[in-house]
């Protein structure tokens, strides 16, 4: 019996002492599903209304940026930092990542940190361009963007900014949300 305890107490490897990590191994699985189905809610919008709309350039882009996306920026952070292969804040990108690319060794490259902000920023412009004559569906993909970068802020650069310790108390978003939240 107390084997099974401790196997269970192992298993909840956490990332900090924050309450969120002791109580979940990580963050609320709960939050981090609302999460994921808003940003897919935000994507079948922004896929549909470019299709709908035949801007073709504009769903190139999108696609072009979403390849970048999963593969250079996550090569440099996600296969570097000690949230590889664990349901971390940002998206559960540490444990998605690790499906298709290898652990990386090293420290976490800052360029990656640069490169994803220039993803991020192709992602979620672009949608936006080529639906802008489609005011309908151009409003439910600004409101779901919003929403996104809302739950982004207020959940992951929240806990970052309270918790860290390490490069990601210095990231941008943390220091902003430090003076936000504290």
């Amino acid at each position: 019996m107390n084997e099974k305890v401790a196997i269970s107490d192992a298993s909840k490897q956490t990332f900090c002492g924050c309450p969120e990590c002791i109580e979940f191994g990580g963050p609320n699985p709960r939050i981090m599903f609302a999460r994921l189905l808003i940003v897919a809610a935000q994507f079948m919008v922004a896929t549909l209304g470019l299709v709908r709309q035949r801007s073709w350039k504009a769903l190139l882009w999108l696609v072009e940026a979403l390849a970048f996306f999963a593969f250079v920026p996550r090569k440099l952070i996600c296969c570097r930092c000690e949230g590889y292969g664990k349901n971390c804040y940002s998206l559960c990108l540490g444990k998605i990542t690790s499906l298709y690319l290898s652990k990386g060794s090293g420290e976490v490259n800052p360029l990656g940190a640069g490169l994803e902000v220039i993803a991020l920023c192709i992602i979620g412009v672009t949608p936006a361009v080529g639906m802008r004559r489609n005011k309908k569906n151009l409003t439910l993909y600004l409101l779901l963007s919003i929403t996104t970068l809302a739950f982004q802020f207020s959940h992951a650069c929240r806990h970052c900014a309270m918790n860290a310790t390490d490069w990601k108390k210095g990231c941008p978003a943390a220091m902003a949300a430090r003076h936000v939240f504290a």
